[in-house]
């Protein structure tokens, strides 16, 4: 059974604001319960793991992202949707941005979590290529959903420091590494290379 969205809501809130005062190690499930009035029994049935809040608090994301797609033209190139859909998410996630510094600095000294929430990073970065017009089926497949993966997860890193007017570094380190791979991206995609939009603003 899935919660509905208000009480996911509730909750991927709840978890961001005790993470940003007291860090991901120090977070306990029956805390984010309390905090978020949630019966102890009901909240780990729905989130039996810590691994589990990261879940919904991306599937958040994806919901809000979901809820205003990015427009894209014919002539748009992989890089430039790639570049747009990310950066969308960085929008979304900008309240978070203090709890998303923490975790990714504290999450590491976690392997389990760190295990658990592989599948759904690989997932979700399949949804953002196939918005991107790219498959992420088969071996081509997962071999792109993981160098995404490793794009987003540096992009992020330079993100959470990122005092910069709009993002300046966030967007030019997301430039610079779609730039990197798009040489093997289009061996791989058959995608056009030529930059658009707000890529543009980051050096295209």
């Amino acid at each position: 059974m899935t919660e509905p969205d208000s009480q996911s809501t509730n909750i991927v809130a709840t978890t961001m604001g005790l993470v940003a005062e007291q860090g991901w190690r120090a977070l306990r499930l029956n805390g984010v319960a309390d905090v978020a009035g949630i019966p102890a029994e009901e909240f780990r049935r729905l989130y039996p793991y810590k691994a589990s809040l990261l879940t919904a608090c991306a599937a958040q994301v994806e919901r809000e992202a979901a809820g205003e797609p990015p427009v894209f033209e014919p002539e748009d190139s992989v890089r430039d949707r790639l570049f747009e859909l990310l950066m969308q998410r960085l929008d979304i996630l900008s309240p978070y941005k203090q709890a998303v510094g923490r975790i990714l600095r504290e999450i590491p000294a976690e392997p389990v979590s760190v295990a658990m929430s592989g599948p759904d990073t690989m997932r979700l970065m399949g949804g953002i290529l196939e918005q991107a017009g790219v498959s992420a089926t088969g071996p081509f497949g997962c071999l792109r959903r993981k160098g995404l993966a490793a794009i987003w997860l540096a992009t992020l890193r330079e993100w959470v420091g990122d005092d910069s007017p709009d993002n300046a570094r966030t967007m030019a380190t997301l430039d610079a590494h779609l730039r990197r791979i798009e040489p093997f991206a289009r061996i791989l995609a058959g995608g056009p290379g030529v930059g658009r939009g707000r890529v543009a603003a980051a050096g295209a």
